[in-house]
């Protein structure tokens, strides 16, 4: 079952970000992104499972020359109508990429390796299509987690197979040596702890990491 294929979802996805806690969510992960870009020089990118589009606008932003893809054509088309520059859309699953190997000096995956269905074709596939010395830019939510341990409870977080930053680590080990920051620390009632002095009595929601393949 694909959840992101139903029109409601694609819509709430977007009005997510306009909300008190959407933004500073989105702030949060983006600061993490950012930091582990810096050593990144901005290349042609494979962005797999772009939504509508939301990480899409950002590294479009950051002057990436991004080949966006998704497997949802509700969330795609949300996308496509922010006509963003240096884009192209295209229909693809990250189980079985259309390109040739070695050809993407980057590929960025937010919060869509959980939803795929199989992780370790995913990680494999996104190797093949990687170049010798290029980065992989990803951000997974964290099973051990407040949202992890509830997800079962969200209509759209209870399809998604969550990894904690251990397993995260174990899969990009087999690319190179992986940085994982930890961001957006949610207490048990979903309070937002990353200013407060709470922060570091919750796993961080969301394992941004980087991790440039060897050659």
């Amino acid at each position: 079952m694909n959840i992101f294929a139903e029109k409601n979802i694609a819509q709430a996805y977007d009005a997510y970000y306009q909300s008190e806690q959407g933004r500073a969510i989105d702030e949060l992960e983006k600061q993490a992104i950012r930091q582990l870009l810096e050593p990144v020089t901005p290349g042609e990118m494979l962005e797999i499972g772009c939504g509508t589009g939301h990480w899409t606008a950002f590294f479009s932003e950051l002057d990436f020359r991004v080949t966006a893809t998704d497997v949802a054509d509700e969330m795609m088309n949300l996308a496509k109508e922010k006509a963003l520059p240096n884009v192209r859309f295209m229909t693809a699953d990250v189980r079985q990429l259309p390109f040739a190997d070695c050809t993407f000096d980057q590929v960025a995956v937010i919060t869509a390796l959980e939803f795929c269905g199989d992780v370790e074709k995913a990680f494999s596939e996104i190797k093949r299509v990687l170049k010798p010395g290029g980065w992989l830019i990803t951000g997974c939510l964290n099973a051990a987690s407040t949202l992890g341990k509830t997800k079962h409870h969200d209509p759209v977080f209870q399809h998604g197979d969550f990894m904690t930053s251990d397993q995260l680590t174990k899969h990009l080990l087999k690319i190179g040596e992986p940085t994982v920051l930890e961001c957006v620390h949610l207490s048990a009632d979903f309070r937002l702890l990353d200013e407060t002095d709470e922060k570091h009595t919750a796993p961080g929601v969301f394992l941004a990491a980087a991790v440039q393949k060897r050659n």
